[in-house]
């Protein structure tokens, strides 16, 4: 069983590669063939295959059978969770370091030196 977690460093793990994260800026713009991505790229069809799989491992692409050609989708529902974990970890710094800084400015008597 996959646990969120789990997906969440799978996600986080597949875009660690600036390709795979390129893959996922072209298919936010639009779906596409494995063929027509790798016009974009200066590697093999094998090579972006294998960085397609990844991707689709982690939740993050989906592939489907149009004739011959494999179309490429993103599925946002992967990223979004992603988004999420990142924005409420950020929220939390935020307001740790915003209590910080109210704790400091109370130590010094409002005074900024």
């Amino acid at each position: 069983m996959i646990t969120e977690t789990d997906q969440t460093d799978k996600v986080f793990s597949a875009l660690a590669d600036k390709s795979r994260r390129k893959v996922v800026e072209m298919l936010h713009q639009k779906d596409s063939s494995i063929l027509e991505l790798s016009e974009s790229f200066s590697m093999s069809f094998q090579a972006l295959s294998k960085h397609i799989k990844i991707l689709e491992s982690a939740g993050v692409v989906t592939k489907r059978k149009e004739g011959k050609f494999v179309i490429c989708s993103l599925d946002h529902e992967a990223l979004k969770k992603s988004l999420q974990w990142i924005s409420y970890h950020s929220n939390f710094w935020n307001e740790s370091f915003n209590k910080l800084d109210r704790l400091i400015k109370k130590e010094r008597g409002g005074k900024r030196k």
